[in-house]
């Protein structure tokens, strides 16, 4: 019965930083301000450089600095090794999984005209290869990009994605995909996000632990001592969580400028994120749809389950940019988003657009 307390007082830390988060999040303007537009594509990768190194730095420290003052030898050397293998063989046979879960096929003669589009993207983009165009057996409209060295690159859309959007539209949305695949996101997020999941682990193998160890002529290792240390692992992993959270929702601007660039027309991916916008508002199945997908959703280029909770609209389309750009977003809805809310995608877009006009 010991685990089931260790259990419950594990939940019982996180919904503490749970709530510090929120209380923090809602009135600090230090976290709006870490959450506010890149204004130009050398801020946005700085900004993911300095993520991704103080990320490294911070994990690794923590880990370091515990098993020192443990003496817990290699054990977190172990621990980091089978979450780093674990992440590794996720990734090298994550098309498969991925192609069971969404009934992926190959597309067929019809999208012909598409197929070519996604080899001239990927040739204008600089891939070896174009990667393999296929169709999600899904009505939910939405796109993602996926793949490993031993099954290749995909770029999958969705059945309901295809009736939604215009030809241009779609192409705009394809490369917002080749633009992942070109800066290797997925890889990118997979391996930042071992950092968190080492120390989040470690923290729990430390408060079970502590429920298991008897008495110790160490006090550093005594269970009192394992346990807090274990708790601030725990709560310290989830944090890190949130900064590799954010460090997505970064990517997903970089592969918009991907689009932007490789296609010349900002306002064709905005339109697109709009139409997908109206779409999740007005079609509440299309959010069961997504969120039966479960941990795959950050692969999409839409948040399924954040953009119905704007404002409704009706309308064209342009219209319906131009409102959305004046949205302001929930902090809170965008800080545990793996997607940036579509009113900020627009008005970087926007940014871009006048900085690419001005050249």
């Amino acid at each position: 019965m010991l685990w089931v307390v260790g259990y419950w007082l594990e939940m019982l830390v996180l919904g503490l930083v749970l709530g510090l988060v929120v209380g923090l999040a809602a009135n600090s303007s230090v976290v709006r301000g870490l959450l506010r537009n890149p204004r130009s594509l050398g801020e946005l990768r700085l900004m993911m450089i300095v993520i991704a190194v103080a990320t490294v730095l911070v994990g690794v420290g923590l880990v370091g600095l515990v098993a020192e003052y443990l003496g817990l030898g290699v054990t977190p050397a172990l621990l980091a090794a089978g979450v780093a293998v674990f992440m590794l063989l996720q990734w090298l046979f994550s098309p498969v999984i991925i192609n069971a879960i969404y009934g992926v096929h190959e597309a067929g003669p019809e999208l012909e005209w598409l197929r070519v589009e996604v080899e001239r993207l990927a040739r204008e983009s600089g891939l070896r290869s174009p990667p393999k165009l296929v169709v999600a057996d899904m009505d939910a409209p939405n796109a993602f990009a996926y793949g490993s060295p031993l099954f290749g690159n995909y770029v999958a859309v969705t059945r309901g994605l295809l009736h939604l959007l215009p030809r241009e539209e779609i192409i705009a949305v394809i490369g917002h995909e080749i633009g992942h695949l070109k800066h290797r996101d997925v890889v990118a997020i997979l391996a930042l996000a071992t950092i968190p999941a080492i120390v989040y682990f470690m923290g729990r193998a430390l408060l079970h632990y502590a429920w298991w160890a008897g008495g110790s002529r160490d006090e550093r290792a005594s269970p009192a001592t394992l346990f807090a240390v274990g708790a601030a692992l725990v709560a310290l992993g989830f944090l890190l969580h949130l900064v590799v959270q954010h460090f997505s929702r970064l990517r997903e601007y970089y592969a918009d400028a991907h689009s932007a660039l490789v296609t010349g027309a900002p306002r064709l991916l905005q339109r697109a994120l709009a139409r997908l916008y109206a779409a999740y508002h007005s079609v509440p199945r299309y959010r069961d749809e997504i969120s039966a997908k479960g941990f795959t959703t950050y692969l999409f280029i839409v948040s399924g389950l954040l953009e119905p909770l704007y404002t409704p609209w009706s309308g064209d389309i342009d219209t319906l940019v131009e409102e959305l750009k004046r949205t302001e977003p929930s902090v809170l809805e965008e800080l545990f988003s793996t997607h940036p809310p579509i009113p900020k995608r627009l008005r970087f877009l926007d940014a871009l657009a006048e900085r690419l006009s001005s050249l």
